[in-house]
């Protein structure tokens, strides 16, 4: 008898796919992360670091025993120098009222008769000291010349800017050609004090303090020439008033370093007279040649 497929029970075969087993592997590997002792082992398989390479470390010990052996050059070297880069300090000890009697003193010096720094005495010792310039006039500073430097180049470029012929450059170029002519001011002097033999106790920064005053002057000169705008004859005389001032303020305030005081005077009248010349060349000349180069 034909018995016909039962449509609801009819399944069709599927088929069974047998893969090996990788239990062991499996369980070798969860036993070696979970079961692997700390600290007893080493990983033998660690990624590379720059930390951990033995050639790095010794590299990095060789430049921490270079840079204390520099360390220690640097201040056994240095050490004088930082001291005395210390001393601005006293340089910066300024006033509003020491600022408007220097600048009517190197402008104006015609009715000044003392011309000698204020001393007192260090307490606890027989020595003595410089006053600084907030208590005494006659002393040199710093932030007058710095003050004037800087606002000579910024009015330069500004009355440059006024004639449309400002550029970016020009900052960077007359702040170069500046720091020029006043290299070339504190060489000319320190190089005639060393062949005059002048023994002196000033330092560079009197030096300097003493060259950057003529700033002050090319100043009152810039102004002149631009907002004024006169004939060059009245130009002329301007500069050769403005120059006859601060020669004269130079002569007299750097007088202690070319000739020595009346009670150590070991200086024959010879050398006297050609250290009075030296003066007159630095103060006049010079000042006349770079105040007429600077305010051109």
């Amino acid at each position: 008898m034909y018995t016909p497929y039962n449509q609801q029970n009819l399944q069709h075969p599927q088929p069974f796919h047998t893969q090996p087993s990788n239990l062991p592997q499996q369980q070798y590997q969860q036993q070696g992360q979970f079961q692997q002792p700390q600290g007893t082992q080493p990983q033998q398989n660690a990624p590379y670091t720059f930390f951990n390479d033995p050639t790095a470390a010794m590299a990095a010990q060789f430049a921490r025993t270079g840079l204390d052996s520099s360390n220690q050059y640097l201040q056994q070297n240095l050490g004088s120098f930082m001291s005395n880069a210390g001393d601005l300090h006293y340089y910066f000890q300024v006033s509003n009222s020491y600022v408007v009697r220097k600048i009517l003193l190197v402008l104006f010096p015609y009715r000044n008769k003392n011309w000698s720094r204020l001393t007192t005495t260090v307490d606890g010792s027989s020595s003595t000291q410089y006053l600084p310039p907030s208590h005494d006039t006659n002393a040199p500073d710093l932030y007058i010349p710095l003050m004037a430097f800087i606002t000579y180049i910024l009015l330069w470029s500004c009355f440059q800017g006024l004639k449309g012929d400002f550029h970016p450059q020009l900052f960077g170029y007359l702040a170069s050609q500046t720091l020029a002519c006043s290299f070339l001011d504190i060489l000319f002097f320190r190089v005639g004090l060393y062949l005059l033999n002048c023994s002196t106790n000033s330092s560079l920064w009197d030096l300097i303090s003493f060259s950057g005053y003529k700033y002050v002057a090319i100043i009152v000169l810039l102004v002149f020439k631009h907002l004024v705008g006169s004939s060059w004859m009245f130009y002329y005389s301007i500069v050769l008033a403005v120059t006859i001032s601060l020669s004269l303020f130079l002569m007299r305030s750097l007088k202690f370093m070319v000739l020595p005081s009346t009670t150590n005077n070991t200086v024959s009248a010879k050398q006297r007279r050609i250290r009075v010349q030296f003066l007159f060349l630095y103060a006049v000349v010079l000042q006349f040649l770079i105040i007429l180069f600077m305010s051109r």
